[in-house]
């Protein structure tokens, strides 16, 4: 009998003729491609339903920085006092946001403190944004669109999408906040967030389409101006609801008939005022209701604590009146001579009217004070505490900055 040896660490060869073990190992690898496979297509559908999902609840150019907390100053408009040149940039809206001037250009929006200092700044890369100051927040949101985002001076502090195009939108002096948006089954809905964006509740329209939002002082409960048809007329209503109690149940339903309402605003004692396009309808705190007409049509409006101030012109444009309606409804007017490009309002109640080369300045009874030179270049102005700031197509200043 012959033996073959086995040594340690070597291997028996292989039969080369051995055709089950080579279908054996041909079966092996088979299995090993299919599972390999397979896996590699759930990876990959995996990564597709993350991408899916993080498009459609975040905005991607900002996840990094939502996540991380850090501040990142994406704008290219940096400044260290005024007068702040814009050269090379397309201005567009100048608002006021808690301490802060907030400046929006085709591409960017950046937020300066009273001395022209750049705080924070971002590319927004909205089609159609619309700012919506509060008290310490900036909600910014795309119209038309699904993204938007919540900042400050100290920087971002939320971005997110939602699942319907964005009609409206409202933030409130503690940092809640609700968007309008479009619905398939519904003529709108109302999404109500709090500070740190957790939902609070979704309120429905069934057939009243949303025009606008507004939050009471404290932010406990929100407006809701719609517009709809009943015995074919038209008819404004301002829908309010407690939002401290996260029930969708309205407080209460107002109606103003015949009316196409424009904006809303809540005063500091809880009243509110709905601008329609021939008169403000005033909701009481008690919830009464009165209208307070006005002339002509409004060609330029802005809200205070305590005020609605319109500027409002024939169908030419040529006869102006500046109107001032306090809370509660009592009414002044003021022939305007000239046009009126721009209004805005600061901390001690004296209205500014932009004209073509100056700028005229009223006490809050309407009386006129002063007229003030300035170039023919301003489009816009705003009141921070009681600065006055001039915005032109080339630079963002304040008025003594660019006095002609």
């Amino acid at each position: 009998m012959v033996q073959t040896a086995k040594f340690f660490g070597k291997r028996e060869k292989k039969n080369p003729y051995d055709f089950a073990a080579y279908r054996r190992n041909l079966k092996i690898k088979k299995i090993q491609r299919i599972i390999l496979t397979v896996m590699s297509l759930v990876i990959i559908l995996v990564m597709v339903i993350l991408g899916i999902y993080l498009n459609r609840n975040y905005d991607v150019n900002n996840l990094a920085q939502n996540l991380t907390g850090n501040k990142v100053e994406t704008g290219t408009v940096q400044s260290s006092g005024f007068p702040v040149s814009l050269v090379g940039e397309v201005p567009q809206e100048l608002v006021v946001s808690g301490n802060s001037l907030v400046l929006r250009t085709t591409d960017e929006i950046i937020f300066f403190d009273n001395g022209g200092s750049t705080q924070h700044s971002f590319t927004h890369r909205f089609t159609n944004p619309v700012m919506k100051p509060g008290s310490s927040r900036l909600m910014t949101y795309d119209r038309g669109g699904y993204s938007y985002r919540i900042d400050s001076s100290s920087g971002l502090h939320y971005t997110g999408r939602t699942e319907s195009t964005i009609l409206t939108g409202a933030i409130s002096g503690r940092g809640s906040y609700a968007l309008a948006v479009s619905e398939t089954r519904y003529a709108g809905s109302v999404i109500v967030n709090s500070r740190t964006n957790e939902e609070i509740l979704r309120w429905y329209s069934v057939s009243d389409q949303i025009v606008d939002l507004a939050f009471s002082t404290d932010g406990s409960q929100l407006a809701i101006a719609c517009v709809g048809f009943e015995n074919n007329a038209l008819i404004a209503k301002v829908y309010i609801l407690d939002v401290s109690t996260s029930t969708t149940k309205e407080k209460a339903v107002i109606s103003f008939e015949g009316a196409l309402p424009i904006a809303l605003d809540y005063k500091s004692d809880d009243s509110i005022h709905l601008l329609c396009d021939t008169f403000v309808g005033v909701i009481s705190p008690d919830l009464e209701k009165t209208e307070v007409s006005f002339s002509n049509s409004v060609y330029r409006y802005v809200f205070t604590p305590t005020r609605t101030i319109l500027l409002n012109t024939d169908t030419s444009a040529v006869y102006f009146t500046l109107t001032s309606i306090d809370r509660s409804g009592n009414k002044e007017d003021v022939q305007i001579k000239g046009g009126g490009n721009d209004i805005c309002v600061d901390d001690s109640g004296n209205i500014y009217l932009l004209e073509k080369s100056s700028i005229l300045t009223f006490d809050s009874s309407l009386e006129l004070k002063k007229e003030l030179a300035t170039d023919t270049s301003v489009f816009a102005i705003a009141a921070l505490g009681n600065k006055l700031y001039l915005l032109s197509d080339i630079q963002l200043g304040r008025w003594e900055d660019m006095v002609p």
